[in-house]
């Protein structure tokens, strides 16, 4: 049988990375899977590509030949792609991108429909996510996510922050007796927290100030979080953004600020992303400086 292109790619990243493990992470596939796709891969070449150890693998005569050839076939294929995508003046096709919640609404959705405005022929799809996604699994072409990166083998670029505080109702604060003095206090407060913060939830305030609390509320929305907030329930965490915007603005109260987050751009293309994929980037970071006032005027 003739060889797979998806096979041959995947024979690319063990090659690059040296590494079964780290090539199904970079491709969101399962250690196994990727064996597999070698094995099939020699199978249908009818020769030994790789030779395998405990400890490493290198490449065959006959391997380091295949290589080539298929590093030559990524690039046309990469280059064919970007023909079609990378009409300047009249890009089409579906942006895939997935953002945390925090992000969606004041920053992410704006950005959207300015990038439609623009490029009519282009289609948007949006993972609302707070959790990691692979994002050669799920087809995603840019993934933005807040705050400390791990074990990561996409391409990172910072586009901005993400300063965050604890919001409460004023009807709460006041049932509370106010914002006390000593912030350690509102460990007794109830709090509202977002699945991924944890059970305990820990909080590090200014001054030294930290605790742990059992949240009396947790969801895996922001918006959920929010109107919980806004009807008075107790005391959450909440982004800036979110807690100062038209529907919340006249609803809740900083009580105290908690810290700022890094905001990062990640892909999975080998160099610098397509212009498509760049054009969205520089929305974002627009809306971050400031989200009220990105006109709607062509890119250069």
């Amino acid at each position: 049988m003739k060889p797979n292109i998806h096979d041959m790619l995947t024979f690319i990243e063990v090659v690059d990375t040296r590494s079964f493990t780290t090539a199904s992470n970079r491709l969101g596939r399962s250690k196994s899977a990727i064996s597999q796709t070698i094995s099939r891969l020699e199978a249908d070449m009818n020769t030994r590509l790789l030779q395998r150890s405990t400890r490493s693998l290198t490449l065959t005569d006959t391997g380091a030949r295949f290589y080539d050839s298929c590093l030559a076939i990524k690039n046309a294929y990469n280059d064919a792609l970007e023909g079609i995508w990378e009409d300047k003046g009249d890009p089409q096709g579906t942006l895939s991108i997935t953002a945390p919640h925090a992000l969606c609404a004041a920053v992410i959705t704006p950005a959207i429909k300015l990038y439609l405005n623009r490029y009519p022929r282009m289609s948007v799809r949006l993972v609302a996510e707070d959790a990691s996604i692979k994002l050669i699994e799920e087809h995603i072409d840019l993934a933005v996510r807040v705050g400390k990166l791990t074990g990561q083998t996409a391409r990172v670029t910072k586009i901005g922050t993400l300063s965050e505080s604890l919001y409460a109702h004023p009807d709460y604060i006041k049932a509370q007796g106010g914002i006390p003095n000593n912030l350690k206090a509102l460990e007794k407060w109830d709090h509202i927290a977002n699945e991924w913060q944890g059970n305990p939830v820990t909080y590090s305030l200014p001054q030294g100030v930290s605790f742990k609390v059992l949240p009396r509320a947790r969801c895996n929305s922001l918006p959920d979080i929010l109107k919980l907030t806004q009807s008075g329930l107790g005391i959450a965490r909440l982004p800036d953004i979110t807690a100062t915007s038209i529907d919340a603005i006249s609803s809740l109260i900083k009580v105290s600020p908690l810290g700022i987050a890094p905001i990062y751009a990640l892909h999975q293309f080998d160099t610098k992303p397509p212009q498509r994929v760049r054009d969205f980037i520089t929305l974002i970071r627009e809306q971050l400086r400031s989200p009220s006032s990105v006109s709607d005027k062509p890119m250069n």
